[in-house]
């Protein structure tokens, strides 16, 4: 760390010592200001902060130890090193009990010093004010997000027209939709945006349009009374209405029901909506952020996105870049992983080689922020440099495109993948009634079982890449799974940012 441009104020009375201190310092390339007393100094300091104070013990009317005991009650985090021609122990233990960071006694002759001593102390001083303020910078940034989410966003060039745009609208009631492929952390800029805005006090709510089937998605969103539907059995506030006064992330937009996104529509418009089973209006400020990994230009022109509702969601779009565009933030983002989960999991903290940095920054990241967050965990839990090596060297699962986009959806006819014939057995052989329809049947959920589970393997386990590949919606592989039996595994991957 370098010190050379701090600026180190002298408070002492004698103005030859002061002449000679100041040189000296000068000459390593500090910069000085001068007190003859610690009142001046107590009388500037609200306008001039040093990063450093030289503080003579012995001065008239107010001493330097009364001076001390002022800066400790009203500047505590400034940093004292009190100097003094006698090496007296009953003083060195006031000034230490009073919160000087070191103690440097006057060297042999009229005005010497003890110059070595005197610079390792100040820079000792230096360093540890700068500590503590990234420390508490480091601390504040991650309690300001949820679960420590907050990290590393302005490290890199990639990603300052974001933060500069997130700067600029964070204030305003726009709405913003950001995009961008899954895992680069767009839930996150969602979170920021709030943050910085003037309802940071209000509610800030998080609807998934992808996990809710289109008949529970609304219910979700604007809530229902009771007997609205079946099940209904007590009335229910949806999110919209939670989030009053605050701000609403709708995650995975381009998933929604074309048939709901007129309603959603219906309430960006006018703030205010009905609930499911009801003909009350609940009137509604809230301020609407989206998020979509789809290119949904692609589905106005298929007609699987309104038209109006897009240009209702996109007053500002801010696109979130790949990770493999802002490889200068893997080192940060490799610390906080490492620091995170090592809490987390009760664990010592590893330092990977050198060449497991290598292949850190080289990795082409297809899987974004989150895949980096889950191979970094594997490494805390398993703690194994050869297995994280062998993960990153794998061919990549896939080729990471901009935006993915919208599949088109295939025919009713064609089947998800091809399978070999079902055998017959031969005491099956017989024609029975009913007896090819059930085979083509079993035929049909075999080829499918195989296809889902291989691709769900290959994209391990992330839902939303396989039912892109495999060309269905998302709500259709949901339903082909509970179809073939295919159960979630545990510690698959989250598919939510």
């Amino acid at each position: 760390m370098t010190t050379r441009s701090a600026n180190v104020a002298i408070v002492d009375d004698d103005p030859l010592f002061v002449e000679y201190l100041s040189t000296f310092l000068r000459s390593r390339g500090y910069e000085t200001s001068v007190y003859p007393s610690g009142a001046a100094l107590l009388q500037a300091l609200p306008t001039s902060m040093p990063d450093a104070i030289l503080l003579d013990v012995q001065m008239p009317n107010v001493t330097g130890l009364d001076t001390l005991r002022e800066l400790r009650s009203s500047h505590p985090g400034t940093p004292v090193i009190m100097v003094s021609g006698q090496q007296v122990p009953a003083t060195i233990v006031d000034a230490v009990r009073l919160g000087a960071l070191d103690y440097v006694v006057k060297g042999d002759g009229e005005h010497g010093l003890q110059e070595a001593a005197l610079e390792a102390a100040i820079c000792r001083a230096i360093e540890r004010v700068a500590l503590t303020q990234e420390v508490a910078r480091l601390s504040a940034q991650i309690a300001e997000a949820p679960d420590g989410s907050q990290v590393c966003w302005t490290s890199g060039a990639a990603m300052r027209h974001v933060m500069t745009m997130v700067d600029r609208v964070a204030d305003s009631d726009v709405s913003v939709l950001l995009t961008g492929e899954s895992g680069v952390g767009k839930e996150v800029i969602a979170r920021e945006l709030h943050r910085r805005s003037g309802r940071r006090v209000k509610p800030f709510v998080k609807v998934n349009c992808a996990a809710l089937p289109s008949e529970l998605l609304e219910s979700e969103l604007f809530g229902h009374e009771r007997g609205a539907f079946t099940g209904a059995q007590t009335a229910r506030v949806g999110k919209f209405e939670f989030a009053n006064d605050g701000t609403i992330l709708l995650d995975e937009v381009g998933e929604m029901p074309v048939g709901l996104q007129a309603k959603l529509l219906h309430v960006l418009q006018d703030r205010e909506f009905t609930k499911l089973g009801s003909n009350r209006l609940v009137s509604i400020d809230v301020r609407v952020i989206a998020t979509t990994n789809r290119d949904l230009g692609a589905m106005l022109r298929t007609g699987q996105f309104r038209e109006d509702l897009y240009y209702r969601l996109q007053v500002i779009e801010i696109r979130v870049p790949p990770l493999r565009q802002r490889r200068e933030e893997i080192p940060a983002l490799l610390e906080f992983f490492l620091r995170r989960f090592s809490e987390r999991y009760g664990r010592p903290m590893l330092r990977p080689s050198a060449s497991v940095r290598e292949a850190l920054a080289a990795y082409t990241w297809p899987g974004n922020v989150r895949e980096l967050e889950n191979t970094i965990k594997r490494f805390v839990i398993l703690r194994d440099e050869g297995l994280l090596l062998a993960d990153l060297r794998r061919e990549p699962l896939g080729e990471p495109a901009a935006v993915s986009q919208a599949p088109a959806a295939p025919p009713a006819s064609v089947p998800l993948a091809r399978a070999a014939p079902p055998v017959i057995a031969e005491s099956d052989a017989a024609p029975r009634r009913g007896k090819l329809p059930e085979l083509a049947r079993a035929a049909a959920i075999t080829a499918e079982t195989e296809a889902i589970q291989r691709t769900l393997d290959r994209f391990r386990w992330n839902r939303r890449k396989t039912a892109q590949q495999l060309g269905v919606s998302y709500k259709t592989l949901l339903n082909k799974m509970k179809e073939c039996g295919i159960r979630e595994q545990s510690g698959t991957e989250s598919e939510e940012a």
